[in-house]
């Protein structure tokens, strides 16, 4: 790791922290500094309120915000690097429209919200083994052929998302379905975290390991042919760990838009394309930009405003800025 990446690796895990206490401070609830910490490192019966809201309420939402940052993000970026399309996104393989599917069943059944989580991450992750079945059928190996059947998966799961929101109650499940699509880490619980924590850790961790790998696969066949990589195993391989953070992510969030397009373009603005660089700026940019997000979801309307608004906006905002440095720097 080069000197210009730590120097960026550590200011940005030093915002994050900061980020991520922040966000357990800000909120409809006001809490000042001082009765935050008095709330969290005494235990003073006049602070209850406060520690309740901290502990119970933003502690679990934070956490999870920051995991669903992390792997989108990182997921963008794999999804990009292997299909080497700068304009990819988690969604490539058709992940969330098959999540969007699975969690419209579970509400329209009246299911509780952690069967709800269960049913989008089985369907997401059905969809994409769907989308590597249908690509295989083509019998052409090359990347555009799993892209486009991601888009006939993809379609064919926004479809069958229509019936079922057609046989939806108006008047309940309907609205339900509306606004898990939109994204929200309004029913975060500890129990997301106990789960999401140990996927999004693993999958991070296993990725560092396979970093080098990474980059090689992203040269394409004949490349990772010559430096002796099995080119067939470490593409499905980084594909698997992208769907199972993508769906994983998708599955206690909701659909959330932009990230895994925007959080991977601004890391290469800093440190290029070599994934050793490159993923651990992922994880801290994306947990930053996912935390910064909810606050503002929950913050600045009365009610919770759903999360693919918020990343909608900053997301064109910021893609547009990137373009804009890139033509500069390409016109050097």
């Amino acid at each position: 790791m080069n000197k210009r990446t730590l120097i960026f690796l550590l200011a940005s895990i030093f915002c994050f922290l900061i980020v991520f206490s922040l966000a357990l401070i800000v909120g409809k609830y006001s809490i000042t500094i001082p009765d935050f910490f008095k709330a969290i490192f005494t235990n003073e019966e006049a602070y209850d309120t406060q520690r309740s809201i901290i502990i119970n309420l933003r502690l679990p939402r934070t956490i999870v915000a920051g995991l669903t940052g992390i792997g989108l993000s990182i997921s963008g970026l794999l999804y990009q690097e292997v299909f080497q399309n700068k304009l990819t996104s988690p969604d490539l393989l058709g992940v969330s429209s098959g999540a969007s599917v699975g969690a419209a069943i579970a509400i329209v059944l009246g299911l509780s919200s952690i069967f709800v989580s269960v049913f989008a991450f089985l369907l997401g992750v059905i969809t994409v083994l769907l989308t590597i079945f249908v690509a295989k059928v083509f019998k052409n190996k090359s990347s555009f052929t799993l892209i486009l059947a991601g888009i006939i998966v993809g379609g064919f799961m926004s479809a069958s998302l229509s019936v079922v929101k057609y046989f939806a109650d108006p008047t309940t499940t309907l609205a339900s379905i509306t606004y898990w699509l939109m994204g929200s880490f309004e029913n975060s619980t500890m129990e997301y975290v106990y789960i999401l924590l140990p996927i999004v850790g693993l999958c991070c961790a296993l990725l560092l390991i396979l970093s080098w790998r990474i980059n090689v696969v992203a040269l394409g066949q004949e490349e990772a042919q010559t430096k002796g990589i099995n080119y067939t195993f470490y593409k499905f391989l980084i594909i698997g760990i992208a769907t199972l953070l993508t769906a994983s992510c998708v599955a206690f969030s909701g659909v959330v838009s932009w990230i895994g397009l925007v959080i991977p373009h601004i890391v290469r603005l800093i440190v290029g394309r070599d994934t050793r660089r490159s993923i651990p700026l992922c994880i801290t940019f994306g947990g930053i930009f996912m935390i910064i997000v909810d606050i503002l979801a929950r913050s600045f309307t009365k009610s919770e405003m759903p999360l693919s608004a918020v990343t909608g906006i900053l997301g064109t905002v910021i893609f547009v800025i990137i373009l804009i440095i890139r033509r500069k720097e390409n016109a050097h």
